[in-house]
């Protein structure tokens, strides 16, 4: 009786030592889990949203001087934006994601150097230029790089240049809300049909068009989309132009987008 008093007695030590080791084992593989999830999770642009509606009006003026008191809610929406594992996502997803990541960068400089009368007061007209102070996958970009590089050469697609906003007079405007993948398609269509029927920003008829420096600038991402820029215009543009219509480009207002 009492050898197998002894045998039961290490047999339930035995037992309790083997579910240390599981539970040890699966308190490790929870984390790891854990882990990969916050390097995958998916982009949320609520707070941005949000952000937007309160402080830029219908027509993409922003109020810089209240938005100031959620200069830190920006800055965290920016930082959230780090684990977010972007080749991951589909298409529109990244569309979205870098466009919201531009014009929130852009707002942010802004509210940094509040009170500045044009963007072009910042970093001697290089702000483009400047490593933005936020990491997304796994790197730090600069305005410029984020436009060229990931929208533009990535993702291919010219419309972007009416989505981003420069915080200017003459940008396309800036929208009071966030880009997400169920609206990314329709509001790059929107975006720039708009811009390009505002006679604010462009004059077209058949004989001569005046166009938003836009056009200039970034003339081959235009012809590459479209074949041309006169096909690109006419895509999108009430009034079409020709071919050969001879094109000149309106002087570009830096003033800031402000109440």
């Amino acid at each position: 009786m009492y050898k197998m008093k002894k045998y039961i007695a290490a047999f339930i030590l035995a037992s309790f030592a083997v579910s240390q080791v599981i539970a040890k084992s699966n308190t490790r593989i929870g984390l790891s889990s854990s882990l990969e999830a916050s390097q995958t999770v998916k982009p949320n642009h609520t707070v941005l949203n949000k952000l937007l509606n309160t402080y830029v009006n219908g027509a993409g003026v922003v109020n810089y001087k209240a938005f100031l008191k959620d200069k830190l809610t920006l800055q965290q929406y920016l930082k959230s934006l780090a684990n977010v594992k972007v080749n991951t996502l589909s298409k529109d997803e990244q569309l979205a994601f870098w466009i919201n990541v531009y014009n929130a960068a852009t707002i942010d400089q802004i509210l940094r150097n509040y009170p500045v009368k044009s963007i072009m007061d910042i970093s001697g007209g290089k702000v483009w230029d400047q490593k933005l102070p936020y990491t997304f996958a796994g790197k730090s970009y600069t305005l410029n790089e984020i436009e060229k590089v990931k929208l533009i050469e990535e993702l291919d697609d010219a419309r972007v240049h009416f989505a981003v906003n420069c915080a200017a007079i003459s940008c396309p405007k800036l929208l009071n809300k966030a880009y997400t993948a169920d609206n990314i398609q329709s509001l790059l269509n929107a975006n720039t049909s708009a811009f390009l029927n505002d006679t604010e920003f462009n004059k077209l008829s058949p004989a001569k068009a005046q166009l938003s420096n836009i056009f200039n600038w970034y003339k081959a991402d235009f012809a590459k989309a479209e074949g041309s820029v006169a096909a690109f215009i006419n895509k999108y543009a009430k009034v079409k132009i020709k071919e050969n219509t001879p094109l000149s480009y309106i002087n570009y207002n830096w003033s800031l987008n402000d109440k």
